[in-house]
């Protein structure tokens, strides 16, 4: 704890009174669950502590059993395009984010560039003036005229970059490799969307005729090419020495080359979405167009070993990939999947499908929820242990959960820009009621409490996978 909180916090003992108190919850620590709650002054919890042990506080929530953990940190969002306002921005975004436990940002380039200080700092100006939570930037995406750009943007705080192994922003081995080197020579990493360019040039042939089945589109890209991009990439990282963080991991073969790559000591971590835990390709005949995202919805025995490798540790962090768009474009590839927009909504439903899909069928502990959602992308980051944990001193970004109450989805309740949701008509068990960040309430039991500006831009660390579980 810094001194200031110190003194700040000794200051308000003697009179034994905090900002907040929550009582009476199940807090998700580093051991599992444990009975007590926390004290708030100043945006940190300053206490945790059985309900006896608590002081008094200016607001005092009674949590009645339910679960309080800490805010999720969504490391791959798309949040806001200057040329993409149509889809999302940082005031839709960060409601559906504070909707669904979601206390940080890492926002995502889509189509435009985060390739220079200028695109940064207007990323960041826009962030500052209209996010309810806190944020961060991925930079990108890199190619081989920007990688110069790399220690200025880390100077800037922003640590992570996005590099695509194919179409629409093709980076070569030799970039990745170049690209690699330069982060991790300032203590950043590097965000691979790993598909094979090649494999898929050929498989989209085999589709001719068929474009009118959204499933083509799935077919189209084929396992293989995830395979093959992960293991040329593992190979970088193994002779750069960078670390490694592979997008969207979506197949049984994608999680054995990154599994074999842990086992030999590559710096290398991986991420899921919700859809790909959710959904599996034979839906997608029925879920139409709104169905179509990069990679693909897979089988559903990728399905089962998704789940099988976060518990495992295959997988270290959940995120949504969030990407919608107005549905007119969706509907565009009613008769041709080809012409609708490849992306979906998910920044709201990370932590229900977490808690539907996996603590209630058993397919996720507690202490793999934390791991995945909010600890290992804090230290990814470099944002941990001021986000991430819940700790003394650390920011009081946390969500109160009820892991029992069930609930139906619908566009009505989403608060993404573009009004619709590929998890629409589904009931989920499990329910994000209350979100704060640094002590603020921002979401609670269906309305938006903050206004736009809450949010504070984060300086990234160097992050690291060199830690203990």
């Amino acid at each position: 704890m810094s001194s200031s909180v110190t003194a700040s916090w000794r200051k308000r003992r003697m009179s034994r009174s905090v900002d907040l108190v929550v009582r009476d919850a199940r807090l998700l620590l580093e051991s599992g669950l444990v009975r007590g709650g926390i004290g708030v002054s100043d945006g940190v919890i300053v206490v945790i502590a059985s309900d006896e042990h608590l002081p008094s506080g200016e607001r005092v929530i009674e949590a009645g059993g339910k679960i309080l953990m800490p805010g999720l940190i969504d490391g791959h969002a798309h949040i806001y395009d200057p040329d993409m306002k149509g889809h999302e921005d940082f005031t839709s975004g960060s409601r559906a984010a504070a909707a669904g436990g979601v206390t940080t940002i890492i926002d995502m380039p889509l189509v435009s560039q985060v390739a220079s200080t200028k695109e940064a700092d207007h990323k960041i100006s826009e962030g500052l003036s209209k996010s309810i939570v806190d944020f961060s930037l991925n930079a990108g995406m890199l190619n081989s005229d920007n990688t110069p750009v790399i220690p200025l943007l880390i100077e800037r705080g922003i640590a992570a970059f996005k590099a695509f192994m194919c179409e629409p922003f093709y980076a070569n081995n030799g970039v990745i490799t170049q690209a690699m080197s330069e982060v991790s020579e300032h203590g950043g990493h590097i965000t691979l969307h790993a598909e094979d360019q090649g494999v898929l040039d050929e498989f989209a042939k085999e589709m001719e005729g068929e474009w009118d089945a959204p499933i083509s589109h799935s077919l189209s890209r084929p396992n293989l090419a995830e395979q093959l991009a992960i293991g040329q990439a593992v190979r970088i990282a193994e002779k750069t020495g960078g670390h490694l963080h592979l997008a969207h991991v979506t197949t049984r073969e994608g999680l054995h080359e990154v599994e074999r790559a842990k086992l030999h000591g590559v710096t290398v971590s991986s991420e899921v979405c919700p859809h790909h835990l959710m959904f599996h390709r034979d839906e997608m005949n029925i879920l139409g167009p709104k169905s179509k995202m990069n990679p693909p919805l897979r089988a559903k025995e990728d399905r089962a070993a998704l789940w099988s490798a976060i518990l495992r540790g295959v997988i270290d962090t959940a995120v949504s990939d969030h990407a919608p768009c107005p549905i007119e474009e969706k509907d565009e590839g009613s008769d041709d999947i080809r012409n609708a927009w490849s992306g979906v909504d998910g920044i709201q439903m990370i932590l229900r499908v977490l808690l539907s899909e996996g603590i209630n069928r058993g397919r996720l502990s507690y202490t793999r929820l934390l791991n995945i959602a909010s600890r290992r992308p804090a230290k990814i980051f470099g944002i941990y242990p001021k986000k991430g944990v819940l700790q003394v001193g650390s920011d009081a970004d946390f969500v109160i959960v009820d892991p029992t109450r069930e609930e139906k989805i619908t566009s009505e309740i989403m608060f993404s820009k573009c009004g619709w949701t590929l998890y629409d008509r589904r009931t989920m068990t499990g329910v994000p009621i209350m979100t704060f960040v640094r002590g603020v309430s921002v979401y609670e039991s269906g309305s938006i409490q903050a206004n736009p500006g809450h949010g504070e831009f984060l300086r990234m660390g160097g992050g690291g996978l060199n830690y203990e579980e």
